[in-house]
């Protein structure tokens, strides 16, 4: 594990009860992994377990880690605050099924393209190595004077 649940807010701009991820297990220019365990007090839970929204929350999020963590480890932005990003677009959304609550899931971004203030992501959620959910996201840093590491 790469960043461990203690010290993942320092990582991404969400604070509880908003944060999807509670460890970073990998990270480089290209991927993130992150994993969450699925508790009964998720904001994003129904009937049926976490939500589509929850999911696509948790590939947010995975990609917001990346960049905290490319931050915190480059020594012109290791003390900047980690910028807010907002999802710009959501492309491609598959459902297979919804994580039951006590899932952990692994949620995994490869990066397409980072243009500007805008990264598009490829995402999925999988339990047990299977694919609950998958989509590409746009995401743009709402953060004007924001330079990326």
């Amino acid at each position: 594990m790469l960043v461990s649940e203690e010290n993942i807010l320092e990582l991404i701009p969400q604070r509880p009860p908003m944060v999807m991820i509670d460890c970073l297990v990998s990270c480089d220019e290209k991927q993130a992994v992150s994993r969450l365990s699925i508790r009964e007090d998720n904001l994003f839970i129904d009937s049926k377990g976490f939500t589509a929204s929850g999911m696509m929350e948790a590939m947010a999020q995975t990609a917001a880690a990346r960049t905290g963590h490319l931050m915190k480890n480059h020594p012109e932005s290791a003390n900047k605050k980690v910028p807010v990003g907002v999802i710009g677009s959501i492309k491609n959304f598959k459902l297979n099924f919804q994580p039951p609550i006590g899932s952990i899931i692994k949620t995994t971004v490869e990066i397409e393209h980072e243009v500007l203030m805008a990264t598009i992501v490829k995402g999925k959620v999988e339990v047990d190595g299977i694919i609950a959910a998958e989509a590409e996201l746009q995401i743009y840093i709402t953060e004007p004077n924001f330079n990326k590491p």
